[in-house]
């Protein structure tokens, strides 16, 4: 049935459609055809949007597409719950309304270079694939729940609805790629919930949001990568909850949400590595505690600038790789606390710097790391502190030029020390304590010289230890330590015991010699000897005789008293001292 009253441009789609060709409107002059222009275009080329909708139905049951290029269809589009068996391609058009194609089965839609005051595709059924390339929305893009059998492709559109929400893609299925590849998009984009069983590619895309979010893709699953190099977002990203069989890429990546969180990645799941790198940048705190990433994890050269207090939230993370944070620029404490990985931590050249946190804070949380490595070789000495409290690594790797200035390290465990450099550095290193004196750290560098084979540096650590406690005690409670200190270094230089022993027997000597005592009794006694005398008085459990036979008189038993007191002071300092040397073995 011929429709009455159309124009002479609908005559020609009409014609055109029933024939299975393509209706061509344009003027062959870049600037009239440009789209921008589209409102200004005559009778010549403007097709009604109830005309469309009544050529659909006329036609039926039809396998040829329609096809319509470079017109101005006038009027709403409502083309809602109809079944087409073919496709409809609108290219280089303008429409004025929106299009509404909510539950609507088709084979294909093409909207390449077409200017839309909106599309409502929710439930949408597309056999193939929907094409907005270099296409601009100035309203709200609709797809969700839509079942798309081929890719969504957004690509080098503008999609604009300031302050609201501009495309709306959640629970979707998506046999192929859903790209937004160089689209730029004012107003919030909600992915959640949505299914790609290709790529989903975020590649040079421009998110400007003043509400929340700027894109929301909690619970996305991706089937293959997620690229989005050269992203640029204004307002907070969410991938919380999402699995991705590949790669997880933003290289050169820019995102701001000022004061607040940028990206936000709770528990996500990575089938490769996860690479926030080369370029990346974000202003606002970045989050991923909680995610699974099979491979690496990769912060290689990124910027991150915080919230004002942390940078990266990593804690519970569990990487099957290393984390690489080389070259890294943070404002704000990195958190790490609880993670698992399954190669190096490493931070090699990366500056850590406080912002407006004061720097006598922890700058870098560590704490119950399990780590196969763990490389602390900044470009300069962190602002802060280092919580490694409980943390266990096999290798630890670090430069004493960036030592941090405080470090909590009680409990923190390692089984090796790539260089241990020198002992009074690393001695220095363990007094950096934030608790203070902790008996842990000393204990640990001690079992780990050892294992290293230097035994010599693991007594000295221990000695260290010693000293270092003693400043805790009390007042009272300290000469003591100091006498064990002097005498046999805590037991831990017994060789002193010795030299103190020569001392004041070749000083007993010497005294007794030139000052002989008095024999004590009428008894005939032995001939007197100042040597033997001497180490009777210095040896309390020994007795050769001479010092029961004899007694010192006027000042010098004086002597004799000094050298019986310092040798039950040898006797006890060498007992505490092979007590302990026992202990630890």
């Amino acid at each position: 049935m011929r429709l009455p009253g159309l124009s002479d441009s609908e005559k020609r789609v009409r014609n055109d459609f029933l024939n299975g060709a393509r209706t061509t409107f344009t003027a062959r002059d870049p600037a009239l055809d440009d789209i921008a222009h589209g409102a200004s275009w005559g009778p010549d080329r403007t097709i009604r949007a109830d005309f469309l909708k009544k050529l659909i139905e006329e036609v039926g049951e039809r396998r040829a597409p329609l096809r319509v290029v470079g017109a101005r269809i006038v009027g709403p589009v409502e083309l809602e719950y109809l079944e087409l068996g073919y496709s409809l391609s609108f290219s280089s058009c303008y429409f004025d309304e929106e299009i509404d194609l909510h539950d609507t089965r088709l084979r294909r839609l093409n909207l390449r270079g077409t200017r839309l005051a909106g599309l409502m595709g929710a439930q949408m059924h597309v056999d193939g694939s929907v094409v907005l390339h270099e296409s601009r929305i100035d309203g709200r893009l609709r797809l969700d729940s839509a079942v798309i059998g081929g890719g969504l492709l957004v690509t080098d559109a503008m999609v604009c609805n300031p302050g609201g929400m501009a495309l709306r893609v959640d629970r979707a299925r998506i046999t192929g790629d859903l790209s937004l590849w160089g689209t730029t998009i004012e107003g919030s984009t909600l992915l959640r919930d949505t299914r790609t069983d290709g790529v989903l590619s975020l590649e040079s895309a421009r998110l400007i949001s003043t509400g929340e979010f700027a894109m929301d893709a909690a619970r996305v699953q991706v089937g293959s990568d997620l690229v989005g190099d050269g992203l640029y977002a204004e307002g907070q990203i969410r991938f919380s909850g999402a699995q991705i069989a590949g790669l997880f890429r933003l290289a050169d990546a820019k995102l701001n949400n000022p004061g607040d969180i940028a990206l936000e990645a709770y528990q996500i799941r990575v089938g490769a590595d996860l690479q926030l790198y080369r370029g990346f940048e974000a202003t606002g705190q970045v989050r991923i505690p909680g995610a699974h990433v099979a491979g690496h994890v990769r912060f290689d050269e990124a910027v991150l600038r915080g919230n004002g207090e942390d940078a990266l939230d990593a804690r519970y993370v569990e990487v099957g790789g290393a984390i690489r944070c080389r070259k890294m620029h943070s404002t704000g404490a990195l958190r790490f606390a609880s993670a698992r990985v399954g190669s190096d931590l490493d931070f090699s050249e990366a500056l850590l710097t406080t912002g407006t946190r004061g720097a006598d804070r922890n700058i870098l949380f560590l704490g119950h790391l399990r780590s196969a490595e763990l490389t602390l070789r900044f470009a300069a000495p962190p602002e802060g502190g280092i919580h490694l409290a409980n943390a266990q690594v096999g290798v630890l790797n670090d430069d004493p030029a960036t030592w941090p200035p405080r470090l909590a390290h009680d409990g923190f465990a390692y089984e090796r020390i790539a260089e241990p450099g020198s002992l009074t550095g690393r001695i220095e290193w363990l007094k950096r304590e934030i608790g203070g004196y902790r008996p842990g750290p000393y204990e640990q560098l001690a079992s780990v010289y050892r294992r290293q084979g230097l035994e010599g540096e693991a007594r000295r650590v221990l000695l260290a230890k010693q000293r270092a406690r003693r400043k805790t005690l009390s007042l009272a409670a300290r000469p003591w330590g100091f006498v064990q200190d002097a005498a046999v270094g805590y037991g831990y230089r017994p060789e002193r015991a010795l030299g103190w022993l020569v001392a004041l027997l070749i000083t007993g000597t010497i005294v007794f010699g030139l000052h002989h005592p008095i024999p004590s009794g009428p008894d005939k006694a032995a001939p007197f000897n100042p040597l033997i005398y001497s180490l009777d008085l210095l040896l309390p459990v020994i007795n050769f005789g001479q010092g029961r036979a004899y007694v010192a008189t006027g000042g010098y038993q004086w002597v004799a008293y000094l050298l019986t007191a310092a040798g039950w002071i040898l006797a006890t300092t060498i007992a505490a001292g092979v007590a302990r040397a026992v202990n630890r073995a």
